[in-house]
């Protein structure tokens, strides 16, 4: 039998059937993380996976600060989950505002592609709408609705007569699921040392300030 990998075994920490699946960081923000942030950031993983990975661990600050120098073209990927992270804060306006920047990147078509759909768009179709997008739309409207029945009861019986709690969790995990095996295959999850070129358009004062935070001086890690 094959060993699982650092990384295969952090993962599976976080997810079920080890961890239940926790789509809304609400009503108590900041969470309780499932594990100790450095068990994730030792494992010296491409930034945007390990940012993946401390969104499912319910730690928004650590995956915040990653992504805040990761937030223009060409980072897709990481212009992607920093609206998957302010969906799970409960941020609707601005995962929307992500959401629709990358709705024409690879990433965000693979993880919202219906595998049983093969229709093409043709020259008919919105530009600005996409089955993807109307599908990721559909789910932050279901998230909503289940972020005002946390929020206020009264509002929720008037807006949303039913939140399926179990569906929304579980088409959010799915979204996580399909978004980091889509990074996986393309940044691989070896230990990447130097960090430096993932940075996109930082100034040189934040590159100093994030090798300070992440390396905690020890310069294991170059950002």
């Amino acid at each position: 039998m094959s060993k699982e990998s650092p990384y295969t075994t952090v993962l599976s920490s976080l997810l079920p059937p080890s961890t239940p699946h926790i789509p809304l960081s609400l009503p108590v923000s900041p969470h309780k993380l499932h594990i100790p942030a450095q068990n994730i950031s030792s494992l010296q993983l491409h930034p945007v996976i390990e940012s993946a990975l401390h969104i499912i661990n319910l730690d928004l600050p650590s995956a915040h600060f990653l992504l805040r120098h990761m937030q223009a073209q060409p980072a897709w990927e990481a212009m992607y989950l920093h609206g998957i992270l302010h969906r799970i804060e409960g941020d609707m306006d601005n995962t929307r505002a992500w959401y629709g920047d990358v709705k024409d990147s690879e990433v965000f078509q693979t993880v919202w592609r219906d595998d049983n759909d093969d229709s093409k768009s043709d020259a008919d179709t919105n530009p600005d709408e996409t089955p993807a997008l109307d599908r990721a739309r559909s789910f932050l409207d279901k998230v909503e609705s289940y972020k005002d029945s946390l929020l206020s009861k009264a509002r929720a019986s008037k807006s949303s007569p039913s939140v399926d709690v179990d569906t929304i969790a579980s088409t959010s995990l799915s979204e996580l699921r399909r978004f980091l095996s889509f990074c996986e295959s393309k940044f691989g999850t070896d230990p990447v040392t130097d960090a430096s070129s993932v940075w996109i358009s930082m100034g040189d004062k934040h590159k100093d300030q994030a090798a300070q935070m992440i390396t905690g001086g020890e310069g294991w890690r170059e950002f």
